[in-house]
């Protein structure tokens, strides 16, 4: 006997479960309410709509958004990097809409280990993000213990670990490319195990037939396809630099975010002779 499984129900039944296990989720970052997570917008071109706690905004460089429930879209010809609450670096091309269906971190400690290491994730965090159309590239700093990412897509579902990572999606399928670090690729409620990708390898996910359910073939990511992908992961990346996020205090857990200043150096600089090439 066969069964059918449209697209939509799969994206149904996928958000189903994501919901189920979020309640378990929330019990492991404790009974205590964590802070409201944000994103910050470190780069923008073109024209983009943001939708965050049903106000529509206008896409300005350097300004963040609470994150649970945010509808982030970019238009023709238009891009976006921004950086959740967590140190995780994201790059949005054109065409591309994503929703933070859910984004929730435990409380910053004062202790919290991105004080001294800002590629450490300040606390534990859970996020789901439902990647509609177009194209992503994500880069994560060092997750901390019991922290899940995952980015689900119409037809797959993209646990992450650590690392780079690219994702497209389009009606015809989802193409996902680890560049660096260790992620899960799932095809669907059916499947339940999922496949590991290694860096360098490409998971395409698509329906090849009418009525069954989409199929994930591993294959490695082609040599002309590299440099596009290691382009919109180094985005994500070098955002990641551009902000550090804070907590006030033990009871005051709005986080800050706070634009990293480049260091300038002195306009008139003076260099020794004897410093110069050439000189004995």
């Amino acid at each position: 006997m066969k069964f059918n499984f449209p697209p939509l129900l799969i994206t149904a039944a996928i958000t189903g479960i994501l919901c189920s296990s979020g309640f378990a989720q929330q019990t492991q970052l404790g009974n205590r309410k964590g802070p409201t997570t944000k994103i910050y917008l470190a780069e923008t071109k073109g024209e983009s709509a943001i939708v965050s706690n049903g106000k529509s905004f206008t896409a300005e460089q350097t300004k963040a958004f609470d994150a649970p429930g945010t509808t982030i879209e970019t238009k023709d010809k238009s891009h976006n990097a921004f950086v959740y609450s967590n140190g995780t670096g994201l790059y949005m091309e054109e065409n591309t809409r994503i929703k933070i269906d859910r984004f929730a971190q435990e409380r910053f400690l004062p202790t919290a280990p991105n004080k001294a290491n800002p590629e450490i994730e300040p606390s534990t965090s859970q996020s789901n993000v439902v990647v509609t159309q177009g194209t992503v590239g994500i880069c994560t700093n060092q997750l901390a213990a019991g922290t899940t990412m995952i980015y689900t897509t119409p037809l797959a579902v993209v646990a992450i670990r650590r690392g780079r990572v690219s994702i497209a999606t389009t009606p015809d399928g989802t193409t996902v490319d680890l560049l660096e670090g260790d992620i899960t690729v799932r095809n669907g409620p059916q499947d339940a195990v999922g496949q590991i990708l290694r860096p360098g390898d490409r998971a395409i996910i698509r329906i090849t037939t009418a009525g069954q359910p989409p199929t994930l073939t591993i294959v490695p990511t082609p040599n002309d396809a590299m440099s596009p992908l290691d382009e919109r992961t180094t985005i994500a990346c070098n955002a990641k630099k551009t902000v550090f996020f804070d907590a006030n205090d033990a009871t005051d857990q709005e986080i800050s975010a706070n634009p990293v200043v480049p260091v300038k150096l002195p306009a008139n600089i003076t260099v020794s002779p004897d410093r110069l090439p050439g000189s004995p």
